[in-house]
């Protein structure tokens, strides 16, 4: 009955719940979901590397047959929209963000709240075996290895990895992350912070989604070289694409409609059948506005600062790596930016689960947007190609 319930819609009615009836709970009941759901996470930390190296590895050796002058450029191009998007919603966070954000005190009120404890007896740590950025080069490594040197066995056995893991994301995380999530919402309930935080983000989800519809409207007009006629074709023909992604909410399963979507809009078709698969695994418009402005707003929140500006380029730089990570796994955005936010902004386990819970809210929108940048960008990829005489 779940599976017919879109996360959103599944997560929305956890936060009326807890709104409504939260304060009726006993402390019992509280403390065991705040335990399941530091357990949860404790599990998922320690498969998160596994994550990050399968679905690298495959998606590397996936691109070994095609022309590597044309995936370099395409990679490149992948990876300055990722970064100069990030770079730009940052700017516009240090502008706007102020006048949205609670002042120094309130953080220090957040911080200073009495703690709630889980059972002892029901919490572990498990050992980690690699942690998450050491598995991504590594995963680059092998992926590149595996493109020139072909080594059946090596790769079945990678494939049958990440069908494991993807059962483990799709079969197991997926169902329970609204538990998951209850946890740190009921504990910020305890602390009686839940209506003030979310009154405080509902303005952020509206700079969000507005930032998203402006970059795009902006990425289109660059792809049409200024033409605000041919920006609308272009934005027409695309529009499909949006849809279908904003209610499946997967980049993946709207692959089929880029491709159709992104034909209409450039020459060459075999271009558009190369590129919408990878675009869809690596190249996060959505998430390069998403990701960076809710992590500035709950700095500014609950550590009553913003990241200066040589930390969040260090940031940016493990934003742009680490999307390569996160192909096939809903909401993996912020999944495998949760030690990235953990080790260089200093993000607490309270508001790790505060920003997972606001990111998988604006999933929707931010998958859409993710799919929409993808058609721009392949317009703009086509005109360099031509100009470099690779088409």
């Amino acid at each position: 009955m779940l599976k017919k319930i879109s996360l959103p819609v599944q997560l929305v009615a956890i936060i009326a719940a807890v709104i409504l009836f939260g304060s009726y709970l006993p402390l019992s009941f509280i403390r065991a979901s705040y335990t399941f759901s530091l357990a949860f996470k404790e599990l998922l930390g320690w498969v998160l590397p596994f994550v990050i190296f399968s679905f690298v590895v495959t998606g590397i050796t996936s691109l070994k047959k095609n022309a590597p002058a044309i995936l370099a450029v395409l990679l490149g191009l992948i990876f300055a929209s990722n970064g100069i998007i990030a770079c730009i919603t940052y700017v516009v966070g240090r502008l706007i963000l102020p006048a949205l954000a609670c002042d120094v005190q309130d953080a220090q009120a957040l911080r200073t709240m009495t703690e709630l404890e889980p059972y002892r007896d029901f919490t572990f740590s498990l050992p980690q075996l690699m942690r998450s950025e050491h598995a991504l080069v590594l995963a680059i490594i092998v992926g590149c290895v595996l493109s020139y040197v072909h080594i059946p066995a090596i790769e079945r056995a990678i494939a049958i990895f990440k069908r494991l893991i993807g059962r483990f994301v799709t079969d197991f995380f997926i169902p329970l992350l609204p538990i998951y999530v209850l946890g740190f919402l009921l504990e910020m309930q305890y602390k009686q912070l839940f209506i003030a935080i979310m009154r405080h983000y509902g303005a952020t989800f509206v700079l969000i989604v507005s930032v998203q519809i402006v970059l795009l409207i902006l990425y289109y007009i660059l792809a049409a070289r200024g033409s605000l006629q041919r920006a609308w074709v272009y934005m027409g023909n695309a529009l499909p694409s949006y849809i279908t992604a904003f209610f499946t909410m997967s980049s993946t399963a709207t692959v089929p409609v880029s491709i159709a979507c992104a034909e209409k809009n450039i020459e060459s078709k075999p271009l558009a059948e190369l590129s919408m698969p990878i675009m869809a695994n690596i190249h996060l418009t959505g998430d390069s506005i998403g990701t960076p402005l809710l992590a500035l707003v709950t700095s500014s929140l609950f550590l009553g600062t913003f990241p200066g500006a040589t930390a969040y380029l260090i940031f940016v730089c493990y934003f742009c790596l680490a999307m390569l990570a996160v192909s096939g796994i809903p909401g993996g955005g912020i999944i495998v930016m949760t030690p990235v936010l953990i080790s260089q902004f200093g993000f607490t386990q309270e508001m790790i689960g505060i920003i997972t819970t606001l990111y998988l809210l604006l999933d929707s929108f931010g998958t859409a947007a993710n799919v929409m940048g993808d058609g721009a960008l392949i317009i703009i990829a086509e005109k360099l190609l031509k100009k470099l005489r690779l088409l």
